[in-house]
């Protein structure tokens, strides 16, 4: 039989899948677009992340938190170090996002529909988003894999 603790941690992992996986696929989706000149595609494309982002994964981004949370008081887990860590990761995820993320995507968006291309300036910002998110990618991966191996030092 499916425990609470079981299905809060199933809800959970889910959370993170639809989160993380829905994203990174996405901006590669973008990313790719951009560097191959599919201005128009990249266009039409970049609204629909945008709203993946805003009804999917951040949603489920805070039911990951919210899951986390009764995970902790539903399996008496305290605060270890791990505990720790995946609060600082869903902080950095929140603020990142909000800021670097979302700023470069709203560039990008801008720069994809000017006639005629500025294409200096569209690989400046197609080269800073693939940094940034390259970046965002590792830090949840780090994250996850702090999940998942429950450090204790």
């Amino acid at each position: 039989m499916l425990s609470t603790y079981g299905l809060l941690k199933l809800v959970h992992v889910v959370s993170v899948i639809v989160w993380i996986g829905g994203v990174s696929a996405l901006w590669v989706v973008a990313i790719r677009l951009g560097r191959g000149g599919e201005h128009a595609a990249l266009a039409r494309v970049l609204p629909i992340a945008t709203r993946y982002g805003q009804t999917i994964a951040g949603p489920a981004s805070i039911l990951v938190l919210v899951t986390g949370i009764a995970m902790m008081i539903v399996g008496h887990l305290g605060s270890p170090l791990w505990v720790r860590l995946g609060f600082i990761g869903i902080l950095v995820h929140f603020v990142f996002g909000a800021t670097l993320i979302r700023r470069n995507f709203m560039t990008l968006g801008r720069l994809s529909t000017t006639s005629p291309p500025d294409d200096a300036r569209l690989a400046v910002i197609l080269r800073r988003t693939t940094l940034t998110n390259w970046i965002y990618l590792l830090l949840m991966v780090s994250v996850i894999a702090v999940m998942v191996l429950k450090p204790t030092a």
